[in-house]
């Protein structure tokens, strides 16, 4: 239809896709059963995660709040949901919409992963007892009809493990974090070698890929439907976090359920 349309995950224009890609070979990989992947952070004492400051001019006089709140359900004002509307689920998904997503993105489209055939997501508000209503410590396992179980942990509390996945398969593992690298299984394959990426990022590469989409009408590296993959993903791992059950995907209706 003459349209470009770019989903704001930037890693699938980064340089590590194509070695992903070439990586995940099922030569090299034999079967895929699993990925893993962690998000973590840390701040100081007394500083919480996410938390923005107050000021004394954030008042009913100064807020468009009607605004503000769009679509969302009918608040009374508070300036804290309006500096710190990552907290509530009114306004978001934590830290599922805000970083799984990204992590989600960049194996959807390697791998090209359809919607989780199931979803379920753990955890809680275990460190900042802020009045925040998302948690700050998460779990969630994600099993797709490709027989992969796609898990993703994250935490406020240490930052050790920081951001980082590794897939899993029967004769080898791709190990992506600031890098990106292959490690043969030895069981399975003798003779392999470990490979490193170098396949580099080029500079503003995702607003450039959208830019060309827009001037000669070919697919983004990110399109729609990635997006629209990703975002159910996220939804069900939410739905499943406050209903306190697994959620599944009708493919039929399109539901959650």
């Amino acid at each position: 239809n003459g349209l470009a349309v770019q989903i704001g995950h930037q890693s699938c224009s980064s340089g590590q896709i194509a070695d992903a890609t070439r990586f995940a070979d099922p030569a090299a990989m034999g079967k895929i059963t699993a990925i893993h992947a962690h998000m973590y952070r840390n701040t100081p004492h007394g500083k919480p995660q996410w938390t923005r400051p107050l000021y004394p001019d954030m008042t009913a006089e100064n807020i468009i709040w009607n605004s503000f709140l769009g679509e969302s359900p009918r608040r009374e004002f508070d300036p804290n949901r309006y500096a710190n509307w990552r907290f509530y689920w009114d306004y978001s998904g934590g830290n599922v919409y805000e970083n799984m997503c990204h992590q989600l993105a960049f194996w959807y489209k390697v791998l090209g992963l359809q919607i989780p055939a199931a979803v379920t997501m753990a955890g809680g508000v275990f460190l900042w007892k802020d009045g925040r209503e998302v948690p700050d410590t998460m779990n969630v396992a994600m099993e797709h009809s490709e027989e992969i179980l796609f898990s993703w942990d994250s935490g406020f509390g240490n930052n050790q493990l920081g951001s980082s996945e590794d897939v899993l398969g029967t004769d080898g593992t791709i190990a992506r974090a600031q890098q990106i690298r292959y490690l043969p299984q030895k069981i399975n394959r003798r003779d392999g070698t470990e490979m490193m990426g170098q396949t580099k990022t080029a500079p503003a590469a995702h607003m450039a890929d959208f830019l060309e989409c827009a001037r000669t009408g070919k697919e983004p590296n990110c399109p729609f439907d990635i997006g629209y993959r990703v975002s159910i993903a996220c939804r069900m791992a939410v739905e499943s976090y406050r209903q306190g059950r697994t959620v599944r995907w009708d493919p039929v209706k399109e539901n959650i359920v």
